[in-house]
């Protein structure tokens, strides 16, 4: 019985620090992905032709798609970032409709 109760603490306090690294490596991971996130912020500009001119580059829209209400995405050729990606909130309620509906009209397939 005693044996029992040492393995149970000893298993237990091993996984501690071995959870305490894994908890530290998420957070990296996190204030990694924040950083880059930061950096890929920038005006957006899209033309009823597909060019795209996004961070100082030029490019052309190969396939738009509205995932959710929330969430439009970009491919894009000629840019270093293939894939943009547009929230709802990074734009005003009626610049994010115009920009949702645009991409209906221009660039859904019929």
């Amino acid at each position: 019985m005693c044996v029992a109760i040492f393995l149970l603490f000893s298993s237990s306090l091993l996984t501690l620090p071995i959870a305490l690294i894994w908890c530290e490596k998420l957070y990296d991971e996190y204030l990694n992905s924040a950083i880059y996130s930061y950096q890929l912020q920038g005006h957006f500009r899209l033309s009823s032709i597909g060019e795209v001119y996004y961070q100082q580059q030029r490019g052309g829209v190969i396939y738009v798609r509205p995932l959710t209400r929330w969430l439009i995405i970009f491919k894009v050729e000629g840019l270093s970032h293939r894939w943009i990606i547009v929230w709802r909130d990074s734009l005003s309620e009626r610049h994010y409709r115009h920009l949702k509906m645009f991409t209906y009209l221009y660039f859904s397939p019929r």
